[in-house]
């Protein structure tokens, strides 16, 4: 399988330029050292929309210092919207830095969904679980159906939507899924949700073993998901699964610790 950074916008080589730290509060920039980019605000964000504009991730990197500052956050929407798939791929980037901020473009971003680009796609997943709205179903919905993305990077980003979501989001994506894409994984999905509502060891295990690769998709974010406590026996389920995808995803759970900051393993628990 592709590493999950494959479907990311940052190269290995802006490891000079910052550190990025993923988590469900949000992102964090860092960086390394003084810009050396003498251009205003204005002037990036001029050369951000260009037609000539070809994947400088430096330039992007800049900008995002500026927006919301000296450029008007509203200035985002214009990258996401850009004829030049460069550039909506450089918004999208800048977008996973914002949260509610930007909930006027919840819409722009479900587009972006549909991109060619799969670290476009990958990015505009993480945005909706950062700027949606409980009037966001059908977005919310968009983003769950990410699930079944041909690249495999962009998948694992479904994946981390539902390990993430608040249970709010979950819920009216999965609802959502389910009416505007009927009789379908996601139908099931919500199916097994209502049938176990008050057993999750048992929702997650039918899932699990559920002959549709999607529905197994959603229980290995639902198994890793983000409780206070995290329970390693529904994590090891997928982990013994004969679906190579779903045992990776669960491995990598287990050896990258990919679940809440705020929360523990079952087992780091002390015995009572």
């Amino acid at each position: 399988m592709t590493d999950i950074f494959d479907a990311m916008r940052l190269s290995a080589e802006d490891s000079e330029v910052a550190h990025l730290f993923f988590s469900e509060g949000g992102k964090i920039l860092l960086p390394l050292g003084k810009s050396t980019n003498a251009m205003t605000g204005q002037e990036m964000l001029e050369r951000l929309l260009s037609p000539s504009y070809d994947h400088d991730d430096g330039l992007a990197n800049d900008f995002l210092g500026e927006l919301g500052k000296s450029v008007p956050l509203e200035s985002l929407r214009l990258l996401l919207t850009s004829a030049n798939a460069r550039t909506r791929a450089a918004g999208a980037f800048l977008a996973t830095f914002q949260n509610q901020n930007i909930s006027s473009m919840v819409g722009e971003l479900a587009a972006l969904l549909g991109d060619s680009n799969p670290c476009t796609r990958y990015d505009a997943v993480e945005c909706i679980l950062r700027c949606s709205t409980r009037n966001d179903g059908d977005y919310l919905a968009q983003a769950l159906f990410a699930l079944e993305d041909q690249h495999d990077g962009v998948r694992t980003g479904a994946v981390m939507f539902v390990r993430f979501a608040k249970d709010w989001q979950l819920k009216l994506a999965r609802q959502h899924a389910a009416l505007l894409r009927p009789q379908t994984p996601f139908s099931e999905i919500a199916d097994i949700s209502g049938q176990w509502r008050d057993d999750a060891s048992g929702m997650i295990r039918a899932m699990l073993d559920h002959s549709e690769p999607v529905v197994r998709r959603y229980g290995i974010g639902l198994a890793s998901r983000a409780r206070l406590v995290v329970v390693d026996a529904f994590v090891e389920w997928a982990q013994a699964s004969a679906d190579p995808e779903i045992s990776k995803l669960a491995t990598d759970c287990i050896k990258h610790n990919q679940i809440s900051r705020h929360a523990v393993w079952h087992s780091s628990l002390p015995v009572a």
